[in-house]
């Protein structure tokens, strides 16, 4: 049996075992990715977080458990003497708390089992409040490393840093200091519960003024505390919700400020007042005192300030809010960048020609005919070659294609393994053989087989390219690699299919922890709860474990602060390597005066830029944001983590785009504060909307999309973001966003209004004139009816030089299989709506007046003669066919069979 103090050596042992299980893995992990300095610094800096606050709570607890022992020792009462305290009903409860405590298993316990029940109860009570301490690790290391932010607000006069750093700090310090406070009390209370003086605390006699000293002193530094926080609680008012905007109201300036302010300072001398209870002459003035601040929390919380909002504010709000109005407009357009937006009239003028069109030919052969979901359901059909083999998110993106700039649209082919047979759900095969995806899809927006199918640039296992070689097409690290391999074994890893046999690989990257000791294995294979892993005959000193491979989760692990975007994309380098992208964010609630989105954050900035080697795992933190004084103040602690922008490669640097998660809010918070005039913004006379659009069959929210186009006033094309406004519940165009993404011109965000003395098309609008074009709609109800499923593509609307056209791309899909083709195109300008089969014909359907339904001209083999065909030319077509000279049996065969294709489809 094993005796007590074997147990006592025997427990803080296990705990030891169950740290090292816990942290040794992080740390190689970490190490993996060159960043053992960086977890080492984190793990040091919580570690001393977390035992300063573990001594502090210690000793006072410690105190003020020896300090009521102590008074239980001087002070000896039993039922005879039992102090009273006066009052009957306070007398009878006492005594039946006593009483049960009395018979309770507690009150039997031995000295040395009740000592030992102190200590622990000390130490259970220390960790606890340590641990709290060390979840705030992150507001200390911003409070010690915090940087100006250079503007000040109007109520208080101080920095803004002062709200994002030092506010949450000092809350953090104020509300772990009154929870140790208020533990220290219940502990001294239990104790003298247990000893059956609570009675004292209410008696005049000398016998317990050693525990009413005690408790006085706790609970005047309980509200002490409490007067700190509510000193604190003046600051929140610059973020509240009471007034007509978020922040501070005229209201809360004139009355919760002050009211506020005299709680705050009553609450501390009231404190100060229990302390010196002993020496005060009167001893119900800390009564009155505290009765007065009641009532005054009751009043001056809720009822005068309401008063005051309802029968003086609001006969006259405009005029007592404008000043607050004015605050909150400008710091919520500080707090998510809107105030760099800058904004020009664009005319729209309509007076485009087609010499026009073809002067913009970069625009124009970059406008994106292929959306995501029918691209991806079609790279599926058509790449994925193996069922094991997936494609993700399809990214867009732009290079350099034969010397001119060239969208495109990408996906990576990841491996799932939950794909394969079960037959081939071994151990092995999910382990240490199917490790990694390989390759891509790269396809441009613009272009399309006369199959309807997209035209690739890179396909195929291994991939092929004209344009873009890939020399390193292994993807270890990706969106979906979600489970844990080791490579480098005794077993080949399945490399790519080829043909009826497969091609294996072994894996040669820096990337992964290197299981080279019993130790290791050991180790890993507790931490997965797997021993195949330690007995495996396959797994050798070389072999490397990678896990936690998913590129979000590798982010959030390292940087847990840093907010990701939703779309990460892939990058291929000028070497061939695989790189992914995230953009990552900092935010805050804080941000005084400023608007909530989604009622979490008021303040976000895309302050980094990351890198991932999709082979080795290679992970770069770049900041994007200089000027963010929250990346600046972590940046200060991880100084070996973040790099200027300037370091990124420009085969990287070439890539970055303005991050979609961030023009999202920009746009959403745009809609109201583009306005800055207090008494527009307070009537809300210029509301704007993001418009809707008809999506396959239903109307859905337009998403900001990525074009390739040349601003008004630019000398050249830039990748943009853009994203169109209308009105508030009217579907005419009012405006436009857009954000450059190219580096020399990175986040330069514009929007463009248009007249408001005319009708601009909007989304919605365009789409409702599709659906009244009767060819176009009894086209469009023809085809779904006929075994195939219409897909309607996202709407765009495309500046080009003073004017707007319209382009929407038409999928036909086979109801029983997911494999569209985009088979026609709308273009739409000014009054006139077409479709074709492809942008060119209807570009030149619109501005030379061909008829709506022509085809492509089509030429006669062996001639030179171009003979155009339409609808209405057929008969003249058919003539020239029967005369032509040169004709044969078998040309005229083909060519009727060209024709009778023609009438069937329209």
């Amino acid at each position: 049996m094993i005796n007590s103090r074997r147990l006592l050596l025997l427990i803080p042992a296990i705990i030891l075992f169950l740290v090292i299980m816990q942290l040794y893995p992080n740390y190689l992990w970490f190490d993996s990715f060159g960043l053992s300095s960086i977890w080492l610094k984190e793990i040091q800096s919580k570690l001393l977080v977390f035992g300063l606050a573990f001594g502090i709570a210690v000793i006072w607890i410690s105190a003020h458990v020896k300090i009521a022992s102590r008074n239980c020792k001087q002070t000896t009462t039993d039922q005879s003497t039992r102090i009273q305290t006066g009052i009957p009903f306070l007398d009878e409860f006492i005594s039946q708390l006593q009483a049960n405590f009395a018979q309770s298993q507690l009150s039997k316990l031995s000295k040395t089992a009740y000592n030992a029940l102190k200590i622990i109860a000390v130490i259970v009570l220390s960790l606890f409040l340590a641990l709290i301490a060390k979840g705030q690790w992150d507001t200390i290391i911003l409070y010690l490393n915090q940087t100006p932010f250079g503007s000040i607000d109007p109520i208080f006069n101080r920095d803004i840093s002062f709200y994002l750093f030092s506010i949450p700090f000092l809350n953090a310090i104020q509300n772990w200091g009154l929870t140790l406070s208020i533990i220290s009390l219940l502990v001294s209370l239990f104790l003298y519960l247990s000893e059956n003086l609570i009675p004292a605390l209410f008696t005049r006699k000398k016998i317990g003024k050693g525990i009413q000293y005690h408790v006085l002193f706790l609970v005047g530094t309980i509200l002490i505390l409490i007067g700190c926080g509510t000193w604190l609680d003046r600051f929140d008012l610059l973020m509240g919700t009471s007034g007509v905007v978020n922040g501070m109201g005229y209201t809360d300036h004139h009355i919760r400020l002050p009211l506020i302010s005299i709680l705050a300072i009553g609450y501390a001398i009231l404190g100060a007042l229990i302390w010196l209870w002993a020496l005060l002459p009167l001893k119900r003035i800390p009564v009155f005192m505290g009765i007065g601040l009641l009532i005054i929390q009751l009043l001056g919380t809720s009822i005068i300030p309401g008063l005051i909002q309802n029968y003086i504010v609001q006969p006259n709000e405009i005029v007592k809010e404008k000043p607050y109005i004015t605050h909150n407009i400008n710091f919520t357009r500080q707090a998510y960048g809107l105030h760099k937006i800058t904004d020009e009239q664009f005319p729209v003028s309509n007076t485009l020609t087609l010499a026009d069109i073809q002067a913009e030919s970069l625009t124009m052969s970059n406008i994106r005919l292929w959306n995501r979901e029918p691209l991806q359901q079609t790279l599926s059909q058509l790449q994925e070659i193996r069922l094991y083999y997936e494609f993700g998110n399809i990214d867009v993106d732009r290079y350099m294609i034969n010397g001119q700039l060239q969208q495109v649209m990408l996906s990576p082919r990841e491996l799932d393994i939950t794909q394969l047979t079960s037959q081939a759900q071994t151990w092995t095969n999910q382990h240490l053989v199917y490790t990694h995806g390989y390759g891509l899809c790269m396809s441009p927006v613009n272009e399309v087989s006369k199959e309807g199918l997209p035209k690739l640039y890179i396909k195929d296992l291994p991939p092929t390219s004209p344009h873009i070689p890939i020399t390193r097409p292994e993807l270890y690290f990706g969106e979906k690699a979600n489970n844990y391999i080791i490579v480098n074994t005794d077993q080949e890893e399945f490399d790519y299919p080829k043909g009826d046999t497969n091609v294996y690989t072994h894996y040669k990257g820096k990337g992964g922890i290197q299981l080279d000791g019993l130790l290791k294995r050991l180790l890993f294979a507790f931490k997965f709860s797997d021993m195949k892993l330690l007995v495996s005959s396959l797994i050798n000193g070389e072999s490397r474990l990678l896990y936690d491979r998913d590129i979000t989760q590798i982010v959030r692990k390292i940087t847990p602060f840093i907010a990701i975007d939703n779309d990460p994309y892939m990058i291929v380098t000028d070497a061939g390597r695989l790189v992914w992208m995230l953009d990552g964010y900092t935010f805050s609630s804080h941000f005084p005066y400023s608007e909530p989105f989604n009622r979490r954050l008021n303040y976000i900035k895309n302050a980094v830029k990351i890198t991932i080697d999709a082979y080795d795992g290679t992970v770069n933190y770049y900041v994007a944001d200089p000027n963010d004084p929250i990346i600046n103040a972590y940046a200060e602690f991880y100084t070996d983590l973040f790099n200027p922008l300037s370091d990124m490669p420009n085969d990287l640097r070439n890539h970055i785009r303005y991050p979609k998660d961030l023009f999202s809010v920009q746009s959403y918070m745009y809609q109201t504060y583009h306005m800055t005039d207090p008494q527009v913004f307070y009537n809300r006379e210029d509301l704007w909307a993001i418009p809707s659009e008809t999506y396959e069959q239903s109307e859905q929210v337009m998403q900001p999309y990525h074009m390739v186009s040349r601003l008004p006033g630019d000398s050249k094309e830039s990748f943009l973001l853009m994203l169109p406004f209308t009105p508030t519940n009217k579907n005419n165009m009012i405006a436009w966003m857009s954000a450059k993404c190219d580096p020399d011109e990175y986040g330069e965000i514009k929007v463009y209004k248009f007249p408001k003395e005319r009708t601009i098309y909007g989304p919605m609008q365009i789409e409702s004139r599709i659906d009244q074009d009767t060819t176009i709609s009894q086209k469009l109800t023809l085809w779904g009816q006929m075994g195939s499923r219409v897909i309607r593509g996202n709407l765009m609307v495309i500046p080009i030089r003073d004017s707007l056209v319209y382009v929407e791309p038409i999928y036909l899909q086979a109801t029983q299989s997911k494999f569209p083709e985009l088979k026609r195109v709308i273009f739409s300008y000014g009054d006139k709506v077409v479709m074709a089969d492809t942008l060119d014909n209807a570009i030149k359907s619109v501005f030379q007046g061909i008829d709506n339904d022509r085809i492509k001209t089509q030429a006669i083999t062996g001639t030179n003669t171009t003979l155009p065909v339409s609808k209405n030319r057929v008969k003249q077509l058919y003539d020239a066919f029967k005369s032509h000279p040169t004709l044969d049996w078998t040309q005229f065969g083909k060519l009727m069979n060209t024709l009778d294709q023609f009438l069937n489809d329209n």
